[in-house]
């Protein structure tokens, strides 16, 4: 059976592969132009704007200084391409000073008060994805048939019970026939976990909304959701 490769895979191999690093270049140049439009709010076009050049060398970077421990490689890039545009627009002004993203130092062109918007700039950022994955996430609950606030109701509130639904939510990532069955059926395939996992029936049925919801997570790109699935919750 033919399995899609992880994005994060494929960008491991670019760091050393030429080629690969060249296709994805080629093949995630709407992401690199749908950012830097949102960011200057205009149509840009390939040959004559120079800020998708700077997209490119900024996914590039996202690339080279890409660590998994980021999260998804999409969102990571989506945030150094945004900040290169900033040093872009900045640079233009003649300011100088230092930033840092995840740990990686260059010199650029702000001033004290640049800085303080950097900051702002982060915040604003990563709390637009959290809201946006939030929605996406919504909408593909639904095609479960999982109302947002199914979920919030069902959540266990021990952590010892939260831990388990989400051991079971891993076994089914990692058990290529169930979650075919899973994604298949639309329904919990309580019999082949309990093949793999000793887990009273009722349990399974009782945690069936949270753990379908914790596979779509992991599964898909929620990074902010992945997280507190991972551990985010007190």
């Amino acid at each position: 059976m033919f399995f899609k490769r992880e994005l994060e895979d494929r960008v491991e191999d670019a760091k050393k592969n030429k080629e690969e690093l060249n296709r994805l270049i080629e093949e995630y140049k709407p992401f690199i132009a749908s950012t830097a439009q949102k960011r200057v709010k205009r149509y840009l076009r390939y040959g004559q704007d120079d800020e998708l050049a700077i997209g490119m060398l900024a996914f590039k970077e996202a690339i080279d200084a890409y660590d998994r421990k980021k999260g998804k490689f999409l969102t990571f890039a989506k945030m150094i391409i945004n900040l290169r545009l900033i040093d872009y627009f900045r640079k233009n002004k003649r300011i100088n000073s230092e930033i840092c993203l995840y740990g990686y130092q260059e010199k650029t062109n702000i001033n004290i008060q640049d800085e303080k918007s950097i900051h702002i700039f982060n915040d604003s950022e990563n709390n637009r994805i959290r809201k946006e994955e939030i929605l996406e996430y919504k909408k593909e609950l639904l095609e479960w048939g999982i109302e947002f606030q199914d979920l919030v109701r069902v959540s266990p509130k021990h952590k010892k019970l939260r831990e388990l639904y989400k051991e079971i939510a891993i076994l089914i990532i990692n058990s290529p026939e169930i979650l075919k069955k899973l994604i298949r059926a639309k329904r919990l395939p309580i019999k082949e976990i309990q093949n793999r996992k000793k887990i009273h029936r009722k349990k399974l049925e009782r945690g069936r909304i949270y753990i379908i919801a914790s596979v779509i997570a992991l599964k898909g790109d929620y990074t902010f959701i992945r997280d507190y699935i991972n551990g985010g919750e007190k």
